[in-house]
C-alpha cells in the first residue's frame, strides 16, 4: 500500500467513526435532557456528563488526526501527531 492509499484508507476510517460519535454526543445530550426533566439524581447525571466528555474528547482525537493528515509533507512535518491528539 502506497502512501496515498494508506491516507485515503485512515481519511475513511476516520469518517467513519466519526459519524457513531457523532450520534453518541446527540443521543447522550438528549439523554441527559431528559434525566433533567425528571430530576433525577446529580450522581447519575454526572455518569452521563461524563460520557458525554470523553464522547466529545474521541471526536476532537479523530478531527485532529483528521486535520494532520490533510496536512502537505511539510506541514506535517513541523507538527508533532502526538501534540495534536493530546
Amino acid at each position: 500500500m502506497n502512501e496515498k492509499e494508506l491516507k485515503n484508507s485512515i481519511e475513511i476510517f476516520a469518517h467513519k467513526i466519526k459519524n457513531p460519535v457523532h450520534s453518541a454526543i446527540i443521543n447522550l445530550d438528549v439523554l441527559k435532557m431528559k434525566l433533567q426533566k425528571q430530576k433525577v439524581d446529580q450522581k447519575m447525571l454526572k455518569h452521563v456528563e461524563i460520557a458525554v466528555a470523553e464522547v466529545e474528547r474521541i471526536n476532537r482525537i479523530v478531527q485532529s488526526y483528521f486535520d494532520y493528515l490533510n496536512l502537505t509533507d511539510k506541514e506535517r512535518s513541523k507538527k508533532k501527531l502526538d501534540k495534536l491528539l493530546s
